[in-house]
């Protein structure tokens, strides 16, 4: 006996269109260094202590987790031996194997432990790599990085450099020695070839001085910053040039606020380390890089996304003080 097939009707099941995240409203920016509120760096300064020991000042977890900062030395019969330095990675740690290793070289200080022993290595360097969320711009132009050169450049000629400077800069405060050091390492951790280096890499080159040489005055170059102050020259060094002068004209007209704001004390740290960094205003430079990328962030990565427009321009730039 034949059975007549049952026809089923299927329902067609429309998908509702996924809704966009909106863009949260922010306030609109001008492309120059703003007067900063006491409450605009009195967040930037929470944030760096934060940063300060290895915390992420977004998510409040390690900025880069279950990871150390190391020695290097060579034994006997040439094999490379790694010690913990650090037990965890932070900007303090970072300012202690980066200015610890250069002051030794340059006869500023004199330290057993770091007498035969290198903390200026690669593991250290992609703990700050990895901290500074650089990574993606190493690789994306790994093909034209000289890490290598980069770093005897550092720890030779630039250590150099910073020797003659610190002679001098009490008669003679040089302020373009630290934007033409940028600009130098920059380059030099790139290959040479054919009369020419073929990329660069202010980011970097800017992180590693500021913290191997913190009281010399160096500024975190940033993308954000760089695109808020509409710095679009064609060559790097153009747009080195006129980021410091907008960054130094900036910082001296904050600096009353920054002042207010002490670096934290550091039971690690070589005391004459903590104590140029302290004299060299290290801590009112983090604080003031944080503030103005707050400031210059964009929509999509806006800080205050639960304020209006108003109240959130007013927590940068309205003058105000604390009682």
């Amino acid at each position: 006996m034949a059975t007549a097939a049952k026809k089923v009707a299927r329902k067609t099941v429309r998908r509702r269109p996924r809704r966009r995240q909106s863009t949260p409203p922010t306030f609109k920016r001008t492309p120059q260094v703003p007067n900063f509120s006491e409450a605009a760096i009195y967040i930037a300064d929470l944030c760096a202590r934060e940063s300060w020991i290895g915390n992420s000042y977004i998510t409040g977890k390690p900025l880069v987790p279950n990871k150390i900062l190391i020695f290097e030395s060579i034994d006997e019969d040439g094999v490379v031996l790694e010690t913990t330095c650090r037990d965890h990675v932070s900007d303090e740690g970072f300012v202690i194997v980066y200015a610890t290793e250069l002051f030794q070289r340059a006869q500023i200080i004199d330290l057993p432990a770091w007498r035969a022993k290198s903390t200026i290595n690669y593991l250290n360097l992609w703990q700050l790599i990895d901290a500074a969320e650089l990574a993606s711009a190493i690789h994306t132009n790994r093909d034209k990085t000289d890490i290598d050169q980069g770093l005897n450049f550092l720890k030779n000629e630039l250590v150099d450099r910073y020797r003659i400077w610190s002679k001098r800069h009490h008669k003679e405060p040089q302020r373009h020695i630290a934007r033409d050091m940028v600009i130098d390492l920059s380059n030099e951790l790139n290959i040479y070839d054919d009369e020419e280096y073929k990329g660069n890499q202010p980011a970097l080159a800017s992180r590693l001085l500021n913290f191997g040489f913190p009281d010399l005055g160096v500024y975190n170059y940033s993308n954000t910053i760089r695109s808020g102050l509409k710095l679009n020259y064609p060559e790097m060094e153009d747009t080195l040039i006129e980021y410091y002068r907008l960054l130094d004209d900036g910082y001296r007209r904050n600096w009353n606020t920054l002042a207010k704001f002490t670096m934290p004390p550091s039971q690690a740290m070589s005391q004459t380390v903590w104590q140029r960094a302290n004299n060299g205003g290290w801590w009112q430079r983090r604080v003031y890089d944080l503030a103005l990328k707050m400031y210059f962030s964009d929509g999509t990565s806006n800080y205050f996304p639960q304020f209006s427009p108003k109240v959130q321009e007013n927590i940068f730039v309205t003058a105000r003080a604390f009682p």
